[in-house]
């Protein structure tokens, strides 16, 4: 018996679990990256390797942001088209969009390279942290391109129906960049220079094996010749602009918070912000894995004008989002004593500042899974205007907001309290537009 595609199966929570559990173990792993450079750093290098990481990461944010932008712009196209029984037109776009996302990212990691030091600076580097930052970007920015492309198959392998294999090819390559970072970082010595190359390594697996699946013409998804489209490669950016908003936005907020803790507190309080925003960016990942694992689906039935799927769907994701959130902020909270540990074990100083940001970031779990999910519903609806709204005031004006005007008033515990607050003010936002447009759409 020939077996059914996630879009012919009937659509239940057991089914839907089923099929986002890879996206979600996906989403975790990807997360881990950085995490395991962040922990052996920490271990190895010291607060001033782990401060440097997290300076140059809002570059790496500049580049994955065109990356997402497109990845799951033209995702939510092409699962459309797919479910509008047009596979010639989906086939040739996923190729010009996978042309197309070289390229750019390609031309924007140039740029960052020419200007490096000048931006590490702009980004709260001083000379101590500079060589550090130097060390790092020169090897992890160009090796973004492996990023960007790792992310976009991991989009289509889904959409493919072959999240397992997204999942198992992340897998892969989180155990060898772990294994690379004990070993260069370690007994090498080799730095953040060696934790870079790890990192690299393990996205180029990503990037690299999806192209011989794509070759093949058996799958939901394959390539073939491509044909300038360039009215659906701009909506393509603007339905993919709320991702493209959120990690922008991830670069500013990231060096906002780096320069806040330097004035407030100095090397180390940057050192604390950069290990919790890495734990938070794990914790995330499940929201983002669940959601991203749902568009596709939500996107065909959307194309084939199933409503009632539609429906069945959105009940779905609401009841996931919320188990999520009440489970992350629980274990957050629990362990935040023991998740310290991790990055602070020779230091107690930054383990006690962890300690207590952490446990008052965590909050924020209970409100950002709702955000995540209206975001990538709207995406995932073909509908990027509002998408991108709520992405645009979650993050350029009610973090940055928090983030600017808490700090002043209540010093180090703005900080803390700033996320919490602006992902409360995101999810009422985020909950007024899905239930302004439940109509409109039928969900």
């Amino acid at each position: 018996m020939e077996k059914l595609s996630i879009y012919e199966k009937p659509v239940r929570m057991k089914t839907m679990l089923r099929f986002t559990l890879p996206s979600i173990i996906l989403m975790v792993f990807t997360s881990l990256y950085t995490v395991a450079d962040g922990i052996v750093v920490s271990n190895y290098v010291g607060s001033l390797g782990l401060s440097a990481i997290n300076i140059v990461y809002p570059l790496i944010n500049l580049v994955m942001a065109v990356g997402f932008m497109l990845a799951t712009g033209s995702n939510a196209v092409i699962a459309k088209k797919l479910g509008e029984g047009k596979k010639e037109e989906a086939h040739s776009f996923m190729t010009l969009v996978t042309i197309v996302t070289i390229a750019a990212i390609s031309i924007l990691v140039s740029v960052c390279m020419i200007w490096d030091e000048e931006l590490y600076y702009m980004l709260g580097s001083d000379d101590e942290l500079l060589p550090y930052c130097i060390a790092y970007g020169n090897i992890l920015v160009p090796g973004s391109i492996f990023m960007a492309v790792q992310m976009l198959f991991q989009t289509y392998l889904v959409t493919s129906d072959r999240p397992k294999l997204a999942m198992s090819l992340t897998i892969a390559g989180g155990i060898l960049n772990i294994i690379l970072d004990l070993v260069l970082v370690g007994p090498l010595e080799m730095g953040v220079a060696g934790a870079a190359i790890a990192s690299v390594a393990g996205q180029f697996i990503g990037a690299t094996v999806p192209f011989a699946i794509f070759i093949r013409k058996d799958q939901i998804l394959h390539f073939r010749k491509p044909v300038w489209k360039g009215k659906e490669i701009l909506f393509s950016l603007g339905n993919g602009s709320s991702e493209m908003v959120g990690n922008l936005a991830s670069a500013v907020i990231t060096a906002l918070y780096n320069i806040q803790m330097m004035q407030l507190i100095g090397e180390k309080g940057v050192a604390a912000i950069s290990a919790i925003l890495y734990l938070i960016f794990v914790f995330v990942a499940t929201s983002v894995g669940f959601t991203s694992g749902m568009e596709p689906v939500i996107s065909y039935h959307y194309g084939a004008k199933n409503k009632g799927n539609l429906h069945k769907l959105f009940r779905i994701g609401v009841k996931g989002i919320i188990t999520s959130s009440v489970v992350m902020f629980v274990a957050s909270f629990s362990l935040a004593e023991l998740l310290s540990m991790i990055f602070a074990s020779q230091d107690p100083e930054l383990k006690e500042l962890m300690v207590v940001g952490f446990r008052i970031m965590s909050f924020q779990f209970l409100f950002s899974g709702v955000c995540i999910f209206a975001s990538g519903l709207f995406t995932a609806l073909n509908n990027g205007k509002i998408s991108a709204l709520i992405a645009f005031f979650r993050t350029f004006v009610f973090e940055f907001s928090a983030l600017l005007l808490l700090p002043m008033m209540l010093g180090i515990n703005g900080v803390w309290l700033a996320l919490p607050i602006a992902e409360a003010l995101s999810a009422t936002l985020s909950i007024g537009l899905i239930l302004k447009y439940r109509k409109v759409y039928g969900y």
